[in-house]
């Protein structure tokens, strides 16, 4: 046993393709979605979605799309379930100590108890949270101490969360994922800790892995006739134009290799790149500097085109 092994995140490995890491991600969102069954993973799947989609995009599964909408549904009416009920002890509690008696009382139930307890919508559920959680922020000791409040801020932030989940788009690639390097590192990160805290949990029950990956997905390339390694190639224009530019710098960051230049054909080739992510910069002379992120894949060729604009300055 390498102790060591349980410290590393095996999710940064750069000979897991791209392709297999987004799978292995939609599993485990799949099964972790049909092992909430008691929302125990609320949270957990809350807070890995948007660095799933940060990274990968769009969700391809038609199946896993409706599965995460009916989860998020249900959740968005259990925290209403969960606040009608919570009212009504509230209610009760404020029966106990004669403050429904009180002017004051109005201030908690300005609509009357029944628009709290009976039939709650997401039409007027906000407008409850709030007028609740402000209600009780301003008489926190009549409405029974800090710990009320804290209840009541905690259906204001899971409502929240979840509502802004159901009514996202799961089919769109969000902006952030135009930063692939670092959407790679949160999702990795955010995935990582997700196994850490089901390890945990599952402690000694290593069948339960199961339950939440397919883990072939993750399994790194053993051949012995690949160095792990990929090629970049491509073109650069001027403009939107199909004419070539020449002599353009192409400088990839972080990939250890020599500059190249673009030819008198405007094609160019670098040396060859261990598989992973990159920034590749493309820069000349009069016009503005070009930046895109890419992939290098296992013995294959990658093609990244750049479109040369001319400077301001030149341009003048």
């Amino acid at each position: 046993m390498i102790i060591e092994t349980i410290f590393t995140n095996f999710l940064l490995h750069t000979d897991v393709s791209f392709e297999s890491k987004k799978m292995g991600s939609e599993v485990f969102i799949g099964k972790t979605t049909a092992q909430n069954t008691n929302h125990q993973w609320d949270d957990m799947l809350a807070e890995f979605l948007p660095v799933h989609q940060d990274f990968f995009g769009d969700i391809t599964n038609v199946l896993l799309k409706i599965g995460i909408q009916k989860t998020q549904t249900k959740l968005v009416n259990k925290v209403m379930a969960d606040f009608s009920a919570r009212c009504t002890l509230l209610d009760a509690y404020f029966i106990s100590t004669k403050l429904r008696n009180d002017p004051l009382y109005d201030t908690f139930f300005p609509l009357g108890v029944q628009a709290y307890t009976h039939n709650v919508d997401k039409g007027a559920i906000e407008s409850y949270l709030g007028a609740m959680v402000g209600a009780i922020t301003d008489h926190t000791t009549e409405a029974g101490g800090i710990a009320v409040l804290h209840e009541f801020q905690a259906f204001q932030s899971s409502y929240a969360t979840s509502r802004n989940l159901q009514t996202q788009k799961m089919g769109a690639t969000r902006a952030a994922r135009t930063n692939r390097n670092e959407a790679e590192l949160a999702w990795a990160d955010k995935l990582f800790s997700n196994i850490l805290v089901l390890a945990n949990t599952f402690r000694n029950q290593p069948e339960k892995v199961n339950d939440f990956f397919t883990q072939h997905y993750f399994q790194r390339s053993h051949s012995k006739h690949s160095e792990h390694v990929g090629t970049l190639t491509g073109m650069a224009t001027r403009g939107h134009t199909v004419i070539p530019e020449p002599e353009v710098l192409v400088h990839v960051v972080d990939g250890n290799i020599a500059d190249c230049y673009t030819k008198a054909d405007g094609t160019f080739r670098t040396q060859k790149l261990k598989v992973g992510f990159y920034k590749v910069q493309f820069s000349k002379a009069g016009f503005v500097t070009q930046e895109i992120t890419i992939e290098i894949r296992n013995d294959e060729e990658t093609i990244a085109d750049a479109i040369m604009e001319m400077s301001t300055q030149e341009i003048s």
